[in-house]
């Protein structure tokens, strides 16, 4: 080979080898992985970074896991899940870059305050050399996020096309898709600046509540401003249209016209997904413009409601007025509402305060104020006499007018009002008459406001009055409240206690207040000449003489206080006056009782307050001590509360030091019971973060209470530290608090230490009762050897045991209490007892041996196990002969319901118990004496009545029953369902020996409604079972005597039972008429007829109420087949008629 050849060949290979490279960087999967992965982050210095590549760059692409991070940008980068891309290379060789896919899914960028607050540069784009088109340009998922603001767009897809580097770009079709919105538009931008615009298309989504919104329009502008051709917008029967301008070059400058007829309001909390309480529905048309800027200078803006009128919430409404703000005056010109027959109208113009201002301008400084700025001239008028067409459940009438003039910082208010009935849900304004004349310069300003029967959720006022004069009507002024009280808060239980010896009707109280003084500087200084109180809980309280008072913005004073020492020493000479004020502290007097104060707070002293009671009367506490509990004797005590102006510290001291008194129980049915306490004292006192208390009392003779609280509360777990010891040698004293109990004995001895903290406190100690001894007079039994021990150990329970013994038994107890002071405190007891008297009364001895386990939580309170009944003897009187059960449908007419009582106390009481009867279990009553044995199981849910399941036997029993003892064959209580209500089953029968003859009752049904057959074997009349159950023999061998006797008994059947067997006894006597029926509508109507034809035309008749003691005798003369006379006497009426009768067939 020559050395030519040689020469020619070498850049031939290197020309070869350049387009190997080429081809493999450009058609390898390696390549373009190298490329993409290691050029490019080099050239972007790191700031980009992608994590996998798959494809080629001349064949099918797909970028994964894209990362940039700006060099100076400190937040979060900005991530592409996915880019895909198909191309054509070919056709760049056309001079033609096509695309035929671009797919970008998953775009997350975060808006730094950096980047939010950074300047925006001319934007500036050089001509393409070629021309672009996107066959299919998707980008998904595009998530944006600005401070606490998210924006999110779940699809926007188009095709774009630029024939050349001057000519517009056209994205037709252009659809975007985020949430349930959807837009298709048409968009052409010059790509050359000031990169001109037009876009038109139409959206439609769907509001929340299901109505459908679609939308159309058409704009144009460019990087500075947009001009809004047309826009129509249709929400259900709804239309909008809008055309303008806006302009953001320099600030935001705008002209809008706006239109709308048949507008639902309704549909803007549909559109702003706000929660709304009221129907705000009706069609409103409207016409309105706005124009303004919004600059560095801040907020100019004005809106033209040219007219607005429809109908809202079924009111007829118009509206129009024109509202402007420049600069900061506030401008209203001729604004007029109507809704009804409401009327409101307002003029005038005002400033805007700096804070308003700040609020609506953040990023604006507000303009220098100028005299003009600062005139105040404002009126309004209102005529409303039906305010429920102004909002929805405000009701009532409303009308008066007001002006504002002068400026902001001393304004001039002239207002006159009145209204009657006005109510918001639960508030309520029966009356309201106002009238203020306030001149901020001038010593003639005067307010007199009054209020009559307010009712402000819980709390009602009869009469709020207020009357003010001098400077702003704040030197002399006069308040007076009338309260009365709901007694289901506790300031209605303080102020108005429901005492037995107080009537409803007078629960009320009065405040009464007089201020004297002078207005300088926006400080008011004078005397507190009244401030009188009648609080029913505590009586009245009148203060006791004047008082100095200071109120400010800076500094507030009542009395003279401690911190102003040599006022304290200027003062010491000074005679009190006639009420035993020294002038210096704020006190009220009722009789002996006296409560001072005195006190001042500024920002450089920071607050000082010192006081005393005396004479405090106990009975202001009624409301928190049982009804059946007095306490005798008064309160003592000081208080002090500092707080320098600077410091953090906050100190204060309590001392409560009771009167030796006395504990009075009023016992039913017995004398009351008295207990005295002495050396009690209560101390308190809070500083450096730390709570110390202690506490002390003497009770009756021997009785000792001590109590130590230490509390840190400088952590927030607030640990804390704690001993409480208690001696009471005698329980008597307890009698009180358990009615139920009589004659109690016992000694009780506490000791416990409390260490943790006040979330989670720990307990160790133990506490006793021994020698305990109790009578039950309910129950006719006296407990004895009652003994309780309850310890705990630092593990968040409380150990208990106990036991009592009563007549020949016993019953023991023992559990714990889970976390006994949180709020899952859970008892779990275990009851288990012998033979243990239960019952000892004339009618019932009962010995139970209970095996229960009782659970107790927030959730209520759980019985399970078994009872058993060894022994017992129930004895009961029968019923009255004449008694009568009230009917199921009987309905009592004019009398009242007895009311359930509010908040009744106690734990739901979910209970699944057994009772089995022993062997010696007998009942005796209502004729019937027999052994009971058998078993149920009772099931109670709270607020329903209990359910049981079982049966009682009765064994060996007798029954008495018309004067004979019948032997009980069989008898059954079967409990399935109500416990007072089981189904009977039983048979008495007598067995007449000489007639070889068995007779007897069965009994059925159910123990409110059973029922009675007679029985014989061999079959025979009812009468004649009568007879035999009675006499012994058939009625046709019984005397006149005996058959007497046996229509009485038969009359004390059941009504239906008796009939058939009244009218055989009765003819068997020798009466024509017996029968039983009701003379009226009711059972106590029922009476006896007996009646015989004394000839075949002459009738004598007797008749005998069985309920009431009512006779009657009656006698009636046929004369003819239709004619008859008549007459009747008796103890209630008398009378004679004459009967005329005609037959029809």
């Amino acid at each position: 080979m020559t050395l030519r050849r040689k020469i020619i060949y070498v850049p031939l290979l290197s020309v070869t080898m350049m387009f190997l490279m080429g081809y493999g960087l450009l058609a390898t999967e390696f390549g373009a992985r190298w490329f993409i992965q290691r050029v490019l982050p080099a050239i972007s210095q790191d700031q980009l970074r992608i994590q996998t590549v798959e494809g080629s760059l001349l064949s099918p692409l797909t970028l994964t896991g894209i990362a940039y991070h700006p060099a100076r940008s400190i937040g979060n980068p900005t991530t592409i899940d996915t880019v895909s891309l198909e191309w054509q290379p070919g056709a760049l060789f056309s001079g033609f870059l096509h695309i035929r896919r671009l797919r970008i899914d998953g775009i997350r960028h975060e808006i730094s305050k950096d980047e939010t607050h950074q300047g925006t540069d001319p934007i500036s784009i050089s001509p393409l050399p070629l021309a672009l088109r996107f066959e299919q340009l998707e980008v998904t998922n595009l998530h944006i996020v600005s401070g606490s603001d998210h924006y999110a767009l779940e699809r926007m897809t188009g095709s774009v096309t630029l024939a050349d580097g001057k000519s517009p770009v056209i994205i037709r079709p252009f659809q975007v898709a985020f949430g349930a919105a959807e837009l298709d538009l048409a968009v052409e931008i010059d790509p050359v600046a000031p990169f001109a615009y037009r876009i038109s298309g139409e959206g439609r989504t769907t509001l929340s509540d299901g109505t459908p919104l679609v939308a159309e329009g058409n704009l144009h502008g460019d990087v500075s401003k947009a001009f809004l051709e047309r826009l129509f917008v249709k929400v259900a029967q709804g239309r909008l249209e809008g055309q303008g301008w806006v302009n953001w070059s320099s600030g935001y400058h705008w002209d809008l016209n706006l239109s709308g007829r048949d507008i639902d309001p309704n549909t803007y909390w549909s559109i702003s997904r706000l929660e709304r309480k009221e129907d705000w529905g009706g069609a409103l048309n409207m016409e309105a413009r706005t124009h303004g800027k919004l600059d560095d200078n801040g907020l100019d803006f004005s809106m033209e409601i040219k007219r607005i009128h429809g109908a809202l919430r079924g009111y007829p409404i118009a509206a129009s007025g024109y509202v402007a703000l420049a600069g900061r005056q506030l401008e209203v010109r001729e604004l007029k509402l109507r809704s009804g027959d409401n009327r409101f109208q307002a003029r005038g113009a005002a400033p805007i305060p700096d804070a308003l201002l700040r609020t609506l301008t953040p990023d604006s400084t507000p303009p220098n104020a100028s005299d003009g700025d600062s005139t105040l001239d404002l009126s309004f008028k209102i005529d409303a006499p039906m305010l429920d067409a102004f909002w929805p459940d405000l009701t009532g009438r409303l009308r008066g007018e007001g002006k504002l003039t002068g400026s902001l910082a001393e304004p001039e208010i002239s207002l006159e009002m009145m209204g009657r009935g006005i109510a918001y849900q639960n508030h309520r304004i029966a009356a309201l008459q106002a009238k203020l004349a306030l001149h901020p310069a001038s010593a003639a300003s005067r307010a007199d406001i009054e209020l009559k029967d307010v009712s402000l959720a819980n709390y009602r006022f009869p009469r709020i009055q207020a009357r003010g004069n001098g400077r702003l009507a704040l030197e002399q002024v006069t308040l007076g409240i009338d309260f009365s009280c709901d007694l289901d808060t506790d300031l209605g239980k303080f102020l108005c206690p429901n005492s037995p010896d107080q009537a409803t009707h007078a629960r009320r109280g009065e405040l009464a207040i007089q201020f004297d003084g002078k207005l300088t500087d926006r400080v008011w200084s004078g005397k507190l000449k009244r401030a009188d109180m009648a609080l029913l809980s505590m009586g009245k309280w009148k203060l006791t003489g004047p008082v100095s008072l200071m109120l400010g913005a800076d500094a507030v004073r009542i009395g003279l206080s401690s911190t102003t020492g040599s006022s304290d020493r200027s003062h010491k000479g000074r005679r009190k006056d006639t009420h035993g004020n020294d002038g210096r502290r704020v006190c009220w007097q009722r009789k002996e009782a006296r409560v001072c104060a005195r006190g001042d707070w500024s920002e450089a002293s920071g607050l000082h307050i010192k006081g005393d009671i005396a004479g405090f009367p106990w009975h202001a506490f009624r409301p928190w001590l049982p009804d059946s509990l007095n306490v005798q004797g008064a309160i003592a005590g000081n208080f002090e509360a500092n707080r320098p102006g600077n410091a953090k510290d906050f100190k204060a001291k309590l001392a409560i030091m009771p009167e030796a008194g006395a504990l009075i129980y009023r016992m039913p049915d017995r004398e009351s019971l008295e207990t005295t306490f002495r050396d009690a004292r209560l101390t308190a006192s809070y500083a450096e973060n730390r709570l110390r208390a202690d506490v002390r009392c003497q009770i009756a003779e021997q009785g000792l209470v001590e109590g130590k609280l230490r509390i840190d509360t400088t952590s927030a777990q607030y640990p804390l530290r704690g001993t409480l010891q208690a001696k009471l040698p005698d329980l008597a004293l307890l009698s009180g608090f358990v009615p139920q109990a009589d004659r109690i004995q016992g000694a009780l001895a506490l000791s416990f230490t409390a260490s943790g903290s006040l979330r989670t406190p720990i307990l160790r100690g133990q506490g006793t009762l021994t020698e305990g001894a109790a009578d039950l007079p309910g129950a006719g039994v006296r407990l004895h050897d009652i003994s309780l021990h309850a310890e705990a150990r630092g593990d968040q329970s409380l150990k208990v045991r106990g036991q009592a013994m009563s007549g020949p038994g016993r019953i023991t107890f023992m559990g714990d209490i889970r976390q006994p002071f949180g709020a899952l405190s859970r008892l779990e007891l275990s009851v288990r007892g012998d033979a243990f008297q239960v019952l000892r009364l004339p009618e019932a001895q009962v010995l139970a041996s209970p095996n229960l386990r009782v659970v107790s939580d927030r959730e209520g309170v759980r019985v399970d196990g078994e009872i058993s009944i060894p022994k017992a003897r129930i004895e009961m009187d029968e019923l009255p002969k004449t008694g009568v059960a009230t009917s199921e449908d009987e309905v009592i007419i004019g009398k009242k319901g007895v009311e359930t009582p509010k908040n009744t106390p106690g734990h739901a009481v979910r209970a699944k118990v057994s009772v089995v009867l022993g062997d010696e279990v007998s009942f005796s009553g209502f004729g019937i004496e027999a052994g009971l044995t058998g078993s149920l199981t009772i099931d109670g849910y709270p607020e329903k009545p209990p359910i049981s399941n079982g049966v009682i036997i009765l064994k060996d029993g007798r029954y008495q029953a018309y004067g004979q003892n019948l032997t009980v064959e069989y008898g059954r209580l079967i409990f399935s369902g109500p416990v007072d209500n089981p189904g009977l089953e039983a048979r008495a029968a007598r067995k007449v020996a000489d007639a070889n003859v068995t007779v007897g009752v069965d009994i059925t049904g159910t123990l409110k409604k059973s029922r009675m057959d007679l029985s014989s074997d061999p079959i025979m009349p009812d009468a004649d079972i009568l007879s035999y159950l009675l006499t012994g023999r058939p009625i046709a061998n019984a005397s006149h005597t005996d058959r007497t006797a046996l229509l009485n008994t038969a009359l004390g059947l059941a009504m239906t039972q008796s009939q058939p067997i009244a009218n055989q006894l009765g003819k068997s006597i020798g009466f024509d008429t017996v029968k039983v029926k009701s003379q009226g509508n009711t059972l106590e109507e029922s009476a006896l007829f007996l009646g015989k034809y004394l000839t075949p035309k002459l009738y004598v008749g007797y008749v005998q109420g069985i309920f009431e003691n009512t006779r009657t005798f009656e006698a009636e003369y046929r004369i003819t087949d239709s004619l008859s006379i008549k007459a009747r006497s008796g103890n209630k009426q008398q009378g004679a008629e004459v009967l005329y009768s005609i037959e029809r067939e």
